[in-house]
């Protein structure tokens, strides 16, 4: 039976396989001594590096292929570090390409390296461990650029040139004393796979790459570039899931700051490319996309995290631009588009929205904010204790509704400045109350007990909402619409504190409202409305404007110049108005006239109390709390009064008798003379 040709070649084929490994087996052991390999591969990287290495048990195998298998293989520190490994693998298994073998020269095929182990080493001066290899790996490639591509030698001798390698279970194990000052840093990235094409001093040098840290894998492929004499890796990313709190022990050397206390949570979604320079690997610099997936971050700076950040981050170099931002303050939540540039020392633009944003919470969360650090300062990156101090912003913020302590705002609008830890509000436009606040104010949030300053002017505020706001005691005692300026300094961490701490002046005036009448008040009321008197109630005082100005500290607003003018009643005051709704005011009540003649008529003896113009008055002291003052009469002013106008009357009386003694009424009170009459 003829057999098919083509069993016949596969035959044929086998058979001259089998025998060409058979002449392997023979010869080999007569051309390559193992023992002696060792030596060789041994003064290759001495050469290469500078740096000594040392193999363990070289084993030589001749089937299925040749290979060599080695274990394990050192190399040294330089003399920076003596007595340490900067390289340690347990073991390798070269196989070796066959045809060169049998003409007696060692090529490799594939290279697979099992756990190794790389030590990467930065002294406070910024020097890495393996500098002197890349300067020695530059020299090596100027002296050997002659060469043809592809590593091999012009004539005889031996390749190192890899096809392939094949990296399992690695470890990088990183010792950094210069990215935080005065401390080491210490970060374990493992385990680390890769695929390297190409190997060789001629070759592109291509690998497959998939690191791990902690619980997150990233992929990448890479290939060595070289440009002026400096060599990076160039990555490129696939999207790829990490998990947020894996990468922050790798923030310093992506160039980011790093606060002291820093907890991270949730997950980014990380594609695109990165440049690695091997002579400055902290110098990362990454072009690509972050997709943030429900982010949470605190630092020691903050009394609880900030949560749900997310949006899509373009990076180029030192430049982000962030899209679709949210992040949420407890219950406040914002939203917008950002922009920020020097990670290190981040500079923030931004417009940003809030339906509703809740202040308390805010200084709530940043309560432990670090003490600002002096302007000239230059911290470095992931200094301690950094936080708010580090970060510099402006931009535009719009609020629906917006709480601070007990008092509520809408539809605020500002422009928003962050500088030192200082939050800064200017052309600031808000309703406040059926009014409107408009102005600037600051938020200092680099001290223990957040600052505070108002500088603004109000307008149309429903002013017993806003009594009411401050303390629920003070509804239905004063109506009417405010309006006015204030500038006011404070601090504390609740409204209490703030009243205490609070230092300003303000100028104020309610329009078209009204005084809830109490005690004497109410008698004076009374009086009037059986006197005849227009506009005034039993409960309560109209008036066509309540006004002054006052001198804001120790919890009162002092006063000189209060005045309330109505239609049967002014009121002018000296003392003060407690912050704690507290009152000490001397008061001088000017009945108008009509009302004074319907009070005089009905009781003759009030007469001896009006003044030269024919107006009652009476000397009044308001004291104690201002939901239920007790008014007194000021016994001392009156007396005060009465004898002014004793000794006016007294004046008149001599005036008059010396008029009659000089011959009559003074000839300015002379009468004219009729026309007809004058000469």
């Amino acid at each position: 039976m003829t057999m098919p040709r083509g069993v016949r070649w596969l035959l044929g084929g086998l058979g001259a396989l089998v025998a060409l490994l058979v002449l392997a087996a023979l010869l080999l052991p007569l051309l390559f001594d193992p023992k002696a390999i060792g030596p060789l591969i041994a003064g290759q990287i001495q050469k290469a590096t500078g740096r000594s290495a040392a193999l363990g048990t070289i084993a030589l195998r001749i089937l299925p292929t040749p290979a060599l298998s080695a274990g394990p293989l050192t190399v040294s520190e330089g003399p920076r570090y003596p007595d340490r490994e900067a390289l340690r693998i347990e073991r390798v298994s070269i196989r070796l390409r066959l045809v060169p073998l049998l003409r007696g020269r060692l090529e490799f095929g594939t290279v697979v390296i099992d756990r190794p182990t790389l030590t990467l080493i930065r002294d406070r001066q910024g020097r890495w461990n393996y500098d002197d290899v890349l300067e020695r790996a530059a020299a090596l490639r100027a002296a050997a650029g002659h060469k043809p591509a592809g590593g091999r030698p012009a004539s005889g001798g031996m390749s190192f040139a890899v096809a392939q390698a094949v990296v399992r279970g690695g470890r990088v194990l990183i010792y950094d004393d210069a990215v935080l000052a005065g401390s080491r840093t210490e970060v374990r990235v493992d385990p680390v796979d890769a695929v390297l094409h190409d190997v060789g001093p001629g070759g592109a040098s291509r690998m497959d790459l998939s690191v791990g840290l902690g619980k997150s894998t990233l992929r990448a492929t890479a290939r060595l570039h070289a440009e002026s004499g400096a060599q990076s890796l160039d990555l490129t990313i696939p999207a790829s899931r990490l998990e947020t709190a894996d990468l922050a022990t790798l923030l310093p050397w992506l160039g980011v700051a790093r606060p002291d206390g820093l907890k991270l949570g949730g997950g980014v979604t990380v594609d695109g490319t990165a440049r690695v320079p091997l002579d400055q690997m902290e110098a990362i610099a990454f072009e690509g996309n972050l997709a943030l997936d429900d982010l949470s971050y605190r630092d020691a700076t903050m009394t609880r995290p900030i949560e749900r950040i997310g949006g899509r981050l373009r990076i180029s170099g030192q430049r982000a631009d962030w899209d679709g931002f949210t992040a949420t303050f407890g219950s406040s939540v914002l939203r917008g588009n950002l922009r920020v540039q020097d990670f290190l020392r981040p500079r923030i633009g931004f417009k940003l929205e809030a339906p509703r944003l809740d202040v308390n919470e805010l200084t709530r969360t940043f309560a432990a904010a670090a003490p600002a650090a002096p302007a000239t300062a230059r911290a470095r990156a992931g200094e301690p204790g950094a936080g708010l101090v580090q970060v510099s912003a402006n931009g535009t913020l719009a609020v629906g509704a917006l709480r601070f302590e007990t008092f509520d705002l809408s539809d605020v609008r500002a422009s928003v400045t962050l500088r030192s830890a200082v939050l800064s509000l200017s052309d600031l436009h808000a309703k406040l109350y059926g009014g409107r606040l408009t102005g600037s104010c600051s938020l200092d949030l680099s001290r223990p007990a957040p600052g505070y300053r108002v500088d603004g002017s109000l307008e149309g505020v429903d002013v017993n909402a806003l009594a009411t706001a401050y303390d629920p005691g003070l509804k239905d005692l004063l109506r009417g619409s405010l309006g006015g300026r204030l500038g006011l300094d404070a601090s504390g961490a609740d409204l209490d504190a703030i009243v205490s701490s609070a230092r300003g002046t303000a100028n104020l005036e309610i329009a078209r409202g009204a005084l809830t009448s109490f005690s004497i008040l109410k008698q004076l009321a009374s009086l009037l409305e059986m006197a005849g008197g227009k506009g005034i109630g039993k409960n309560e005082t109209p008036f066509e404007s309540l006004r002054g100005s006052f001198a804001i500290g120790s919890r009162r607003a002092q006063t000189s110049d209060l005045t309330l003018d109505s239609a049967d009643l002014d009121l002018s005051g000296v003392g003060w108005v407690g912050l704690d709704a507290a009152l000490d005011l001397s008061l001088a009540a000017r009945f108008s006239q009509e009302a004074t003649r319907g009070m005089v008529e009905k009781t003759s003896q009030l007469r001896s109390l009006t003044d030269s113009e024919g107006n009652l008055v009476l000397h009044l002291l308001a004291q104690g709390g201002l939901a239920a003052p007790k008014i007194s009469l000021d016994t001392r002013a009156q007396m005060r009064q009465l004898d002014r106008q004793k000794r006016e009357q007294v004046k008149e009386k001599l005036r008059g008798r010396l008029v009659d003694l000089l011959g009559g009424k003074p000839e300015e009170d002379e009468p004219a003379p009729p026309p007809d009459q004058q000469p």
